[in-house]
């Protein structure tokens, strides 16, 4: 009986995987090709306030840019290996808010720290504004 269990379950956990492995892939190939990148890096533990500042960050991208394929929300996890190149390029150490292009970035994470959890409209306003500048750009 454990054998035809066994059996029945390691095709759809295999599946499963699969799966993921090609949304992820989809995923980068999409932050590879848009014009400009919200990033929102953290590590492993979170305050409050990253908690919050990942909410706005996730909700202005979603209400103003989900439907351009040019802009991209990405959580990044700054602690995991394969993050570290993305990390150093924006030189992020801890918690962070990067509004980017090829060229250039803005750092909005004294902003964001300042505002996310008290007035997280201000946050919005200037994900919004800076995300604008390097789509004209």
């Amino acid at each position: 009986m454990n054998k035809i269990l066994i059996a029945l379950f390691v095709p759809f956990i295999l599946i499963s995987c699969g799966q993921n492995n090609k949304n992820n892939q989809a995923t980068e190939e999409a932050v590879a090709e848009a014009k400009v990148k919200i990033y929102y890096f953290h590590g492993k533990q979170r305050c409050k306030s990253c908690v919050a500042i990942q909410k706005v960050a996730e909700e202005t991208f979603n209400e103003s840019f989900k439907d351009n394929k040019d802009v991209i929300f990405k959580e990044v996890d700054f602690s995991l290996k394969e993050n570290d190149a993305l990390a150093e390029k924006y030189e992020v150490a801890w918690s962070s808010l990067i509004i980017a292009s090829n060229e250039k970035y803005e750092n909005l994470t004294d902003i964001a720290f300042a505002n996310a959890l008290s007035n997280p409209q201000v946050v919005k306003e200037e994900i919004i504004k800076q995300t604008n500048i390097l789509l004209t750009n």
